[in-house]
């Protein structure tokens, strides 16, 4: 059974229960107007990406009609794409950087753009994300040294957790900084939050984290990177681990101990900004936890004994 077609004369409500869902039902064949399969489309509520590798002018034109196609989508189902509100990124060295048009008008150029919240770069580096949490974080932590009376151990390191720290560690594992630069103009943040603490402003770094039962953001981070590759390789995440992670058993069949332990390996790099990235930057970390850690039986047990034995390694 099926009903009557009927003419909606009203949109949905912005911050409704249904809204996201019925938004998604709506665009749910945009995909279906892209017939290249070089072309790759990535949609995440209302945000959709286009994306393809331009070797040559060929590849340019083919992405130019993918564009077009799903243009001729929006205007069929009254959805308009606004131009001034697309843009385009390059990436590459040898990027040869064509021109492409929405309904005529040329999409602008970007360096960098904000998607799902994590600013990237057409260099890929996150300087630019690290300048703009750095920029937030410090804010934040202005209205609370202006705002709270009472400054003692437990209230700031509170309000540091709720209120700072989610800003500078959202999305970590997308963006983790891997310079010096960068990773102390994150740390100096904490080390800013722990010198509010009356009494142990002209203590160390190290002995303020001590004394706040706090570890380096960069330990966070690290951590944060083995928990989600946990959650990755025990099925908690929707994700093909097959592009980001390669093991030594699947290299060769021969009997060693790397292979008995499923070691990983990682990809060869010619590039910092690729030795770096996620899936080869955590191999090295997977490889040296113990193997209790890395077959635990849930989340919270691989947090646990990650936990310990990096406090075991920290105090020898």
């Amino acid at each position: 059974m099926s009903s009557n077609w009927a003419q909606v004369i009203s949109s949905v409500v912005q911050g409704s229960v249904l809204g996201p869902v019925l938004f998604i039902v709506y665009i749910n064949d945009i995909d279906l107007v892209i017939e290249d399969r070089q072309t790759c489309i990535f949609e995440y509520a209302d945000d959709s990406k286009i994306g393809r590798a331009i070797q040559t002018q060929a590849d340019a034109i083919a992405l130019q009609t993918d564009i077009d196609r799903v243009w001729e989508w929006s205007r069929k189902w009254g959805m308009d794409i606004h131009p001034l509100k697309t843009c385009v990124m390059h990436f590459g060295y040898h990027n040869q950087k064509f021109d492409y048009y929405l309904n005529g008008t040329k999409i602008s150029k970007v360096t960098s753009a904000k998607d799902l919240g994590v600013i990237i770069s057409e260099s890929c580096s996150p300087s630019d994300h690290v300048a703009n949490i750095a920029r937030k974080a410090n804010s934040v932590l202005s209205q609370l040294r202006r705002t709270i009376i009472s400054r003692n151990r437990d209230v700031v390191v509170n309000l540091f957790k709720v209120f700072v720290r989610p800003i500078i560690e959202a999305a970590g594992p997308a963006w983790s900084p891997y310079e010096k630069q960068f990773i102390d103009q994150i740390e100096k943040i904490q080390r800013r939050a722990t010198r509010m603490i009356p009494g142990i402003g002209h203590l160390t770094y190290e002995d303020r984290l001590i004394q706040c039962r706090l570890p380096t953001l960069e330990q966070r981070r690290t951590r944060g990177d083995l928990i989600h590759v946990y959650k990755m390789l025990n099925g908690f995440l929707h994700i093909n681990n097959e592009n980001f992670f390669c093991f030594v058993n699947q290299r060769h069949n021969v009997t060693t101990r790397s292979s008995e332990n499923n070691l990983m390996i990682a990809e060869k790099c010619r590039l910092d900004v690729r030795k770096y990235f996620f899936k080869n930057r955590i191999v090295q970390m997977w490889n040296n936890l113990p193997i209790e850690a890395r077959e635990a039986a849930s989340v919270n047990s691989f947090k646990m004994l990650y936990d310990e034995w990096n406090d075991n390694n920290v105090t020898t």
